[in-house]
């Protein structure tokens, strides 16, 4: 009985003194059985594990040869980056021919052909420039959703998007022409006839000698002012010898 009361009187003096009192094994505050990896949050209470519920670590999963987008690692080396479509005026016109037929700048593909060899190759994705792959682009485009807008982009003239800046315009070209070539050698009803119609020509660049340009026709016009029986024809609506699809 007095032993009972010793222990008893013990554990009461460690309470008063904040210490952890022992069971009757001689442990402090527990029963025995070790740590079990949990932890206690001081902040939050919460408890926290070290590992699973048994208390071991959480095991590594092992490598299983998948990259880390999902994809299966086959090691031939191939990267999952394939190369763009190459760029072509067949492909171009097959697209064009296709998704704008109610609005076509070309009379037949032969035609479209014949105007896109002008044009520089530029990169697959342009989304303007001159260049064959910004009418790609929009043509592509106009093929999935609005050919109406995006047919103009894709044509020869590039309506004012696959067009460079600074590239000739046409009051600078109808501008240069009624100024130069009077009388008969004017082959155009109107200088709103020559905007009109030069609106759809593939601008070029100012320094065209040749080709169904702006430029080509700008270039000639300009000459005219020196000799105009010899310059206005290459310089009119039909291009004469030299600004014409394959001058």
């Amino acid at each position: 009985m007095s032993s009972k009361h010793g222990v008893l009187g013990m554990m009461v003096w460690a309470m008063a003194l904040g210490l952890p009192a022992c069971d009757s094994d001689g442990d402090p505050g527990g029963s025995g059985a070790g740590s079990t990896g949990e932890d206690v949050d001081a902040s939050t209470g919460d408890m926290q594990m070290d590992g699973d519920s048994t208390g071991r670590p959480t095991p590594i999963p092992p490598d299983t040869g998948m990259d880390s987008s999902g994809g299966d690692d086959m090691g031939d080396g191939s990267t999952g980056d394939e190369p763009p479509v190459e760029l072509g005026c067949a492909e171009y016109c097959g697209l064009y021919m296709d998704a704008c037929q109610d609005f076509s700048e070309y009379a037949n593909e032969q035609h479209c052909m014949d105007h896109c060899a002008q044009w520089p190759l530029g990169e697959a994705g342009d989304v303007d420039g001159d260049s064959l792959g910004c009418r790609t682009y929009h043509v592509t485009v106009a093929g999935s959703t609005d050919p109406e807008l995006h047919c103009p982009h894709a044509g020869p003239s590039g309506m004012h998007v696959c067009v460079d800046e600074g590239a000739p315009s046409c009051e600078l070209y109808c501008t240069r022409y009624f100024n130069n070539c009077e009388g008969e050698l004017n082959l155009w009803d109107s200088m709103d006839a020559c905007m009109e119609t030069c609106a759809g020509w593939y601008p070029g660049t100012a320094t065209d000698t040749s080709g169904h340009t702006i430029g080509c026709r700008a270039y000639y016009a300009n000459l005219a002012a020196g000799d105009a029986d010899t310059h206005c024809g290459n310089a009119g609506p039909g291009g004469g010898e030299m600004c014409v699809l394959g001058g």
